[in-house]
């Protein structure tokens, strides 16, 4: 029985033209394919295409006897650069034959072979130029784009770029890129447009001009200055096809040499970029690649069959990235049916969509993961047939495939041999740039040089333009004091603060320290110094900053070292608070390291800084009776030591802007009032639903007058902070202590311990002083912890308390960035995200005027229009919906906790209207009553549609009807063990206190019911299943 391919509703004459996003066609493929399944129909400007994404399909498409490559679309417009080389010519062109046949010895084995000194050379440029800017942004996508570029030019053509000599990328590569996006563009707009954008196609046809005269004037100057090399130029000049003795034109000679240059480097450029991008985010696969590297003593032509797990690498880096994202087919018959049912026509073009063939989980494990291993020991010769196709297919498949992996490999093995890296920014997640292929979009790194760099640069290259040189800096003198090595881990900018009043402060103890990530320290700790270490957990793992270190220590080195751990973290993330810092301490001591004082512990619901400055105070103690010194200086001065001339933003460098901002429930006596906003994202950021938006709040302006009357300041005064050492405060200009208090510090933080002494001892008024130590002692939690007193509250409580206010801004903490889960999902909008929140505005716990939740009102407070910090964080793995539409989820909630369940039921319900079988899914919310039931009419429209089915629980209904999400749960546990056996994923939001351990309670009591064991046994299949089955995001 024929079934009918799903397709977008269309619009007249343009079919479904405005489905794809002209910038992004890739992501709208992926969008649309979330959306229909596995095939679909488009038609655009009267084209029919059908898109293909699961191996099934795939494998009977490849099928060359029934299936030949269609020349179309973007790849009939890119004729007019490539005419009939290899990538654009029809099978049937004579042409496509002739070259073929003479150019495919050129990429035999020994050819390739005999091309490695060449790209050594080419190599060893790209080594030197980062050497020279060690420590430095390093633009990945460019300087790889340098390096193949200069390779296919040299190895091919024995011609020189010199593009690592040049600060600007050579005309070529902006010709190309201008070329590849304007034929992806053409495509999808009339003939007429394209016609009538008579700038836009003047450059268009005036790249492509250029690029053909490059290639002609290399053609020339071969003809005029022949020799005996036997490159691919040669062969494609005098190369003659052995049957009919047939050499290629001049004019076919142009376009196979323009194709070589675009396809022999642009694609191993994406890989390369790729593939460092996956090798940082999983730590131990560069730990293992690096360590292949390491084995031998020179990377030679023989080293590379050797190679075997980098070789893994590149192949699941193509899996994952196909930087030739899609190929095309048609039938060679009439009519054809494929699997399932679906029947196509001659003139239907068919779009493999790689992305997603490489994802299909009947072939690939853990498909979303980066695991290189499944690429060794036979699994990659195991595959199924057409399963992994970067390369396209059959005898249209990339001729070059041999020399993109010789390549790719010498320049991973040396680069890891060579260079420590890191991210430049420890949060980035891959954002992917599409021309005709793909490759990351703002990834840069920093390397850090493991070895001196022997290999010499080939004195034969031309060099036509200056070197590029770095900038010198200047250090101050501190020759006087005894160095000292500060490390941190930090995902929201705790720890580095932490960090930075360790380097601050160090120089009051004789001490000049140095800050850096944990990740800039591979291998290279420092033994003659102490070495201090301020680190958090991040849902169970290394903060993005730590990765790398983290599993360095999993290698067991040899530490000799005197190092000192302080862990942050939160109470309530019970299964994994201070597993990392506890971790790291306790590898370090096994590695041989000597522990100058005990591990500390910060608890961000208790005495976070407190804790944090009695542990500081006793490190330096201990610090100046070992090195038998004094404080170097004996009080504080008032002037403040700080550096930065930047806001601290806590890795947040985007910019988004507010759409919408609504109120969704009003504030009452059972709860905070509750928005929602929309906001578009930075340009080039996505998401997935489940994962977080953070942002980068302002404090309410209410506090900052507070500050302002406490210390007699009018709202435009101008402060100028001097300093000396590290800090997050801009230095050295004025500037407006209302900018300061507003957008750098923190000033609802509890007031510390060591904090109240300090006031204390500064009240002039005895009762007071006396009063205000008491704080300090037993009566801290109840009266300064539970009611959130800061040191603001106490200085206006206490008002003889002389603290001036540089003393009081030296004890104030950098503002923090704050994470929100997204409420929507990208199939919705893939460019914008919508917020949950609970605006929290009440009277304070201390009865001492109003409490004001610090990122909550800066959000309520945002207009239309209004730019906003953000950046998309991505949440733990298993916190997003399953692959397969078919599996059944069950979602628990309370309050503003529903948030990313909102984006969940959005996303299945867009699936089930494109057709999609969608498997149950049953959403369990706690709301106080029915005037907080957020996003009622939503849930049930969809409800209605089949996407979900709704259970709220009302705690604060009268009488017998007042329930928990709990005990909701408990009354369905039959249904909760039913789906549980049909492979059910189940997800918590909510506070970590209440519903998360009410919830793990309930849980286990299912379990021990449904399995007929004790409560012990089922808590231990609680955890088991916590792996991949049942997830838990949880705040304070």
């Amino acid at each position: 029985m024929i079934k009918l391919i799903p397709q977008p509703p269309g619009t007249f004459w343009i079919g479904n033209l405005n489905e794809l996003d002209s910038n992004f066609v890739l992501g709208s493929f992926e969008r649309l394919k979330k959306l229909y399944g596995d095939i679909y129909r488009l038609t655009i400007l009267g084209k029919k295409v059908v898109v293909v994404s699961n191996h099934e399909l795939v494998d009977f498409v490849c099928d060359e006897s029934k299936f030949d490559k269609a020349v179309d679309g973007v790849l009939e417009e890119m004729r007019a650069l490539g005419g009939d080389g290899l990538v654009t010519a029809h099978t049937s062109e004579p042409n496509w034959k002739l070259a073929h046949k003479i150019l495919i010895p050129a990429f035999g084995a020994h050819a390739i072979r005999n091309m490695f000194p060449e790209m050594v050379d080419i190599a060893s440029q790209l080594l030197l130029r980062w050497k020279r800017f060690a420590g430095e942004e390093i633009n990945v996508c460019d300087n790889f784009t340098r390096l193949t570029l200069d390779t296919i030019a040299l190895c091919s053509f024995d011609y020189r770029f010199n593009s690592f000599y040049q600060e600007k990328m050579h005309h070529f590569v902006d010709a190309m890129i201008n070329v590849l996006i304007e034929s992806n563009k053409r495509v999808q707009r009339l003939p007429l447009q394209n016609t009538l954008m008579m700038g836009t196609a003047r450059r268009y046809y005036e790249d492509i001009a250029y690029m053909h005269k490059l290639c002609d004037d290399i053609v020339k100057q071969r003809r005029e200055h022949p020799n005996n090399t036997n490159d691919l130029l040669n062969r494609m000049i005098n190369g003659k096809d052995p049957e009919t003795g047939y050499q290629l034109s001049d004019e076919n000679i142009r376009y196979q040499m323009v194709t070589f240059l675009i396809a022999g480097h642009e694609t191993t450029s994406g890989l390369l970029s790729f593939a460092l991008y996956y090798l940082l985010k999983n730590p131990y696969a560069l730990q293992k690649a690096q360590a292949e590297a390491d084995q031998y003593d020179e990377i030679t032509i023989d080293t590379l069959s050797k190679l075997k797990y980098i070789d893994a690498v590149l192949k699941e880096t193509l899996r994952l990235q196909p930087t030739a994202p899609i190929f095309t087919v048609q039938s060679k018959e009439g009519k054809v049916t494929l699997p399932g049912g679906y029947e196509i026509d001659k003139n239907d073009v068919i779009i493999i969509m790689l992305s997603q063939l490489h994802r299909d989980p009947k072939v690939w494990d853990r498909p979303e993961e980066f695991l290189p291993e499944r690429m060794l020991n036979g699994g990659f010769e195991s595959l199924p047939s057409n399963a992994w196709k970067p390369f396209g297919n059959g005898q249209r498949s990339c001729i070059g495939r041999p020399f993109a992996m010789q390549e790719s490999l010498l320049a991973i093995a040396l680069i890891l041999k060579h260079f420590n890296i890191e991210f430049v920014d420890p949060t980035y997640d891959l954002r992917v740039k599409e021309t005709l292929t793909i490759k990351p979009e703002g990834f840069k790194v920093r390397v850090r040089p493991r070895k001196n760099v022997s290999i010499s640069l080939n004195t034969s290259v031309k060099q036509d333009g200056t070197v590029p040189t770095k900038a010198q800096s200047q250090e101050a003198d501190t020759s006087h004091l005894r160095p000292m090595s500060v490390l941190f881990g930090s995902n929201s900018g705790s720890c580095e603060s932490f960090a930075s009043i360790l380097v601050s402060e160090a120089p009051k103890h004789g001490f000049n320290a140095t800050i850096t990530t944990l990740d800039s320290t591979l291998g290279s700790l420092p033994s003659d110094r102490p070495v201090i270490i301020v680190t958090s957990t991040y849902e169970g793992k290394p903060c993005d900053n730590a990765r790398q270190f983290v599993a360095y220590l999993g290698s067991k080195p040899e530490l000799n070292i005197n190092y000192a751990v302080f862990g942050a973290g939160h109470h309530d993330w019970v299964n994994t608070y201070q597993k990392i810092p506890i971790y790291i301490d306790e590898m370090i001591e096994k590695g041989g390291g000597r522990r100058i004082v005990e591990r500390g512990a910060g608890d961000a619901a208790g005495d976070f800084y407190g804790a944090f400055e009695a542990w500081k105070e006793n490190l330096f103690q201990v610090l100046r009776q070992a090195a038998g010194v004094q404080s170097v200086i004996s009080s504080e001065k008032l002037s403040i030591e700080i550096v930065n001339s930047t806001r601290n933003l806590g890795q947040i460098t985007d910019v988004g802007m507010v759409k919408e901002n609504k109120l969704l429930a009003e504030a009452n006596e059972l709860g905070p009032a509750k928005r929602y906003l929309e906001i578009e994202l930075p340009k080039g950021q996505t998401y997935r639903a489940g994962d977080y938006l953070a942002i980068l709040p302002t404090n309410p302006i209410e506090i900052v007058h507070r500050v302002f009357k406490r210390f007699n300041l009018s709202t435009d005064t101008q402060i100028k902070i001097l300093s000396s050492t590290d800090t997050f405060l801009p230095t050295g200009y004025p500037v407006s202590a209302f900018d300061i208090l507003s957008g750098y510090v923190e000033l609802t933080q509890p007031i510390s311990r060591k904090q109240i002494e300090t006031l204390a001892a500064l009240c002039k008024d005895e009762q007071e002083q006396a009063q205000l130590a008491t704080l300090g002692g037993d009566a801290y939690q109840i009266e300064i912890l539970d009611k959130r007193l800061s040191t603001l509250d106490i200085l206006e409580l206490y008002q003889s308390c002389g603290l001036s206010f540089p003393q009081y801004l030296r004890m104030l903490p950098s503002l923090r960035i704050r994470q929100y889960s997204i409420s929507s999902s990208p199939l919705w909008n893939s460019e914008a995200v919508v917020l949950t929140i609970d605006v929290l505005d009440a009277p304070a716990l201390s009865g001492h005027g109003r409490y004001y939740g610090v990122a909550s009102n800066y959000l309520a407070g945002l207009k239309k229009g209004d730019r906003i910090s953000c950046s998309v964080r991505a949440s733990n793995a298993g916190f997003h919906l399953p692959a397969d539409t078919k599996v059944p989820v069950v979602m628990l909630a309370a309050g503003t906790g529903i948030s990313p369940f909102r984006g969940f039921i959005q996303e299945r319900a867009a699936q089930l209207v494109c057709g999609r079988e969608v498997g149950p899914a049953v959403l369990y919310f706690g709301c106080r009553s029915h005037e907080d039931f957020l996003y009622l009419n939503e849930l049930d429209k969809w409800s209605k549609l089949g996407a979900v089915q709704v259970k709220p629980a009302f705690s604060r209904k009268r009488g017998d009807d007042k329930k928990y999400v709990q005990d909701l749960l408990w009354e369905d546990r039959k249904e909760i063990a039913k789906l549980y056996h049909e492979d059910a994923r189940f997800y918590t939001c909510g506070s970590g206190t209440k519903l998360a351990a009410s919830l793990k309670t309930c849980f286990i009591k299912i379990i021990a019911e449904d399995q007929q064991c004790d409560e012990e046994k089922a808590a231990e299949i609680l955890e088991k299943i916590s792996v991949n089955r049942y997830s838990v995001d949880v705040f304070a």
